[in-house]
């Protein structure tokens, strides 16, 4: 009997296993796919533009701070005012580094532009460091968007 209660347990978690690396693999070819909606192309887009006219490389999109920004700009448009996330939430990664932008407007251009223009936003955009992003953007009734840019340095 306990030979198969061990037998049992072990093909529950090797299920629970293939189940956990099929959801990873979904969610990256999800994102390999630039399934994103159109709003985060655009807003990724518009930052790394901003990057390239400062002779900074395009950062690439990563899985994790994508869906932490996602769901932050979800949070933030539900709340109805900017307030930061707790940094290292959800970050499984091996970072030395992050950063965040939190914005509204009624435009992705409105918003970046707004980031441009204050100091310590356009540091975390212009940071040669940082060397991964994730962008979310919610709109909500009233029309404006919510944008989040998680950055980060990996070690």
């Amino acid at each position: 009997m306990i030979t198969q209660t061990n037998e049992a347990t072990a093909r529950r978690r090797s299920n629970r296993t293939r189940l956990a690396w099929l959801a990873a693999l979904v969610a990256v070819v999800v994102m390999a796919l630039g399934a994103c909606s159109p709003e985060v192309d655009h807003s990724t887009d518009l930052l790394n533009a901003d990057r390239n006219a400062k002779g900074l490389a395009s950062l690439p999109t990563n899985i994790d701070l994508y869906l932490k920004a996602q769901s932050w700009s979800e949070q933030l448009a539900r709340d109805g005012y900017l307030h930061h996330s707790n940094l290292p939430d959800g970050i499984g990664y091996n970072w030395a580094r992050l950063g965040e932008n939190v914005g509204y407007g009624y435009s992705l251009e409105q918003v970046q532009q707004a980031f441009m223009n204050s100091p310590g936003h356009r540091a975390n955009i212009l940071d040669g460091g940082f060397n991964r992003i994730g962008l979310g953007v919610t709109r909500d009734g009233a029309g404006r968007y919510w944008v989040v840019q998680e950055f980060m340095q990996e070690r």
